[in-house]
């Protein structure tokens, strides 16, 4: 069985409409390098759940300290060893946790032997989820019926697709054989 042109988009745009959307964010890492003289980058502009990883490459430690939300207290606080290729003291990480960082602009403060030494600023994005909703007939637990309309509402839908993709087969199958 062939399909002409016409049918074939039809085909298509009906597999298209049936496959359900989601958009979302998986955890990244995004990593600064201390070098001597240079932070690299010196700036970022990262997503909840992302973890920020700090590689120091001198021979001397450093000190990162973040006050989140301004109160004269560290909220994040970690000393990094001088380069050192066997293990990771000469790395720090920090997980921005979506329920203990909110999105907006923050300052990492980086101290080497005692001063500051460069400060890192990055701007921390909701990590925003669009979903077309759950499957038909998923059930969230004890909820009000609501649902059960929706996917009611949702059968019909994919049924007038169907329908559409239908007429468009059978007219283009006669335009065809005229």
């Amino acid at each position: 069985m062939k399909f002409s042109l016409g049918g074939q988009i039809a085909v298509l745009l009906a597999i298209l409409l049936l496959i359900p959307t989601a958009s979302a964010h998986g955890a990244d890492s995004f990593s600064f390098i201390l070098r001597g003289e240079s932070l690299q980058p010196e700036s970022a502009e990262v997503v909840q759940n992302d973890t920020l990883i700090f590689y120091n490459v001198v021979e001397h430690e450093r000190t990162l300290e973040l006050d989140k939300d301004s109160d004269g207290v560290s909220d994040f606080q970690c000393t990094v060893s001088g380069i050192n290729s066997s293990g990771t003291d000469d790395e720090c990480r920090l997980w921005l946790d979506p329920i203990n960082w909110t999105a907006g602009d923050y300052e990492v403060e980086i101290f080497s032997n005692g001063s500051l030494w460069k400060t890192l600023s990055f701007t921390l994005i909701e990590d925003i989820h669009n979903e077309t909703g759950p499957p038909a007939g998923y059930s969230f637990g004890d909820v009000d019926n609501d649902s059960d309309s929706r996917s009611e509402v949702s059968s019909i839908t994919s049924m007038g697709i169907l329908a559409l993709v239908g007429i468009v087969f059978v007219i283009t199958r006669r335009l065809k054989n005229e």
